[in-house]
């Protein structure tokens, strides 16, 4: 807890010349010349040694060592961030544990991280900051901290649950080595200034499955990093188109770290739900197609994150009642361990474009989903279409227990399936190749197999469409890729398992 302490203090602490620490019903302040005076000899006698003392010599070590590195942020990158409608919200709930003795905390913090330019010690932006004192609440971190650590081994339990629940294994389905075929489009719309692009993948022989996938990657990413989906589907006999959604692309996020624009969220999910709707519109009228290959009757969404939020809208699925009041109860402490909780609060304020789901729409896929606070106590129970709901053990962004779990009792086809794959993680549906990656993200992120987890994915993909044809239905058990092991469950399996967050 000192470390996550520390971890938020530097940003907004930085100006100020003291620091009251609030811990125990305590108020300690610490003059900043205490601690650069500290921070130059910490083995040396300092006024504060009185309170160092109480840490043991590795966390000693470890917080010297934090406060004299530069401050990893720039403010032309943070700043657009934090000036969206998430980031407000979030600097609004990290002004309950840093915060100016006297008015609202947003600001200055906003104004603090706009200050930073990625060389600054944090002791060097305290200088910089203007203000005399800025008060951390450590007793607000400790119950946060105690928060995130319920949450991490509820995470833990559930997989030891999966692996208590003793179901048959799967053999993966035989592989395909097809010639695939692709052609990149750019669809002219209405909705939109420039046209839409989209990649149109299909086997180059043999004969089509009876659907076909419209495949939507997620916030921040592109239709690049979702072809290997595409191409393993193709090569299995299902074509896919996957679209490419603009102002909420990995474009966006190179103009947003650029500081040329703020975050975007939920606010791109009309024009999102427009591009599927006009690629549908395409195939259905010819205008575009599998080459010479006559489209298939029926349709099939698949979508990453937010563009599995937008597939679950189209198909039918409606935010609950009171959602205001639901966000004013799950926003009272820090999203950090379930971040998409702020985007859910604020589809509440966002106008929608008519949703009447295409008739020949006959399954959705979720990949990393979300919607807890969305659907209420029955959002989901109005599609009439099975769905696949997929996430991962180590998916920090859209928590298992709280996001996939718990919506998908609401389900109500019979064939709809619930998968929980073992050391995945919310990025582990991405791809990058040829790209050079906007940020590092770490094996916590994107989890530390992810070529074996998209296997596993492809194959869960794979029995799900499979289980549709007439006659069949969707498989349950557990698939093996190398290290990761995925647990396909029905609703019957799904209710063994036991939530506690």
């Amino acid at each position: 807890m000192l470390a996550a302490a520390l971890l938020l203090w530097p940003g907004p602490a930085a100006a100020v010349e003291r620091l009251v620490v609030q811990v125990g019903g305590l108020a300690l302040p610490l003059e900043l010349s205490q601690l650069e005076d500290w921070l130059r000899n910490p083995s040396g006698r300092s006024e504060l040694e009185p309170w160092f003392n109480l840490l043991d010599p590795a966390t000693r070590r470890d917080l010297a060592t934090l406060l004299r590195r530069p401050f990893p942020v720039r403010g032309d990158q943070a700043a657009p961030l934090l000036d969206s409608w998430a980031g407000r919200q979030l600097l609004q709930q990290l002004g309950r544990v840093l915060r100016p003795p006297e008015g609202e905390a947003a600001p200055l913090l906003l104004d603090l991280f706009r200050r930073a330019d990625g060389r600054q010690t944090p002791t060097q932006l305290l200088r910089e900051s203007p203000g005399s004192s800025l008060q951390l609440d450590l007793d607000a971190l400790l119950d946060l901290g105690e928060q995130l650590q319920r949450q991490l081994i509820a995470q833990r339990r559930l997989v030891q649950q999966l692996q208590a629940l003793d179901l048959p294994p799967l053999p993966p389905l035989p592989p395909s080595r097809q010639t695939l075929l692709r052609s990149d489009e750019r669809l002219a719309v209405d909705h939109r200034l420039a046209p839409l692009p989209l990649s149109l993948v299909w086997p180059a022989g043999g004969p089509l499955r009876s659907r076909w996938v419209l495949l939507s990657h997620g916030l921040g990413g592109s239709r690049a990093q979702l072809l290997w989906l595409a191409d393993g589907l193709a090569s299995r006999g299902w074509p896919v188109v996957v679209v490419q959604h603009p102002g909420s692309d990995d474009a966006a996020v190179r103009d947003l770290l650029a500081g040329q624009r703020s975050l975007p969220g939920v606010e791109t999910l009309p024009e999102r739900i427009q591009d599927l709707q006009t690629v549908h519109r395409a195939m259905t009228e010819g205008r575009l197609r599998f080459g010479d290959r006559p489209t298939p009757a029926a349709m099939v969404l698949s979508g990453h994150s937010l563009g599995g939020l937008a597939d679950l809208l189209w198909a039918g699925a409606r935010p609950g009642r009171d959602l205001a009041a639901r966000c004013q109860r799950a926003l009272g402490a820090i999203p950090v361990l379930n971040s998409s909780l702020l985007l859910q609060c604020q589809l509440s304020g966002t106008d929608l474009p008519a949703l009447d789901p295409p008739p020949d729409l006959s399954g959705v896929v979720t990949l990393n989903g979300f919607g807890s606070l969305l659907w209420g106590r029955d959002g989901l129970g109005r599609l009439d279409q099975p769905a696949l709901t997929v996430g991962g053990s180590l998916d920090l962004i859209t928590p298992p227990l709280a996001e996939q779990i718990g919506p998908f009792r609401q389900l109500k086809d019979p064939r709809s399936r619930l998968v929980l794959v073992e050391g995945a993680s919310h990025f582990s549906p991405v791809r990058l190749e040829r790209e050079t990656p906007l940020l590092q993200l770490g094996d916590d992120l994107v989890g530390k197999d992810p070529r074996q987890v998209q296997e596993v994915l492809l194959e869960v993909h794979s029995l799900f469409l499979q289980g549709l044809e007439p006659g069949a239905s969707p498989a349950v058990g557990v698939l093996r890729q190398g290290r990761v092991k995925a647990w396909i469950l029905d609703r019957a399996a799904a209710d063994r398992l036991r939530l506690r967050n």
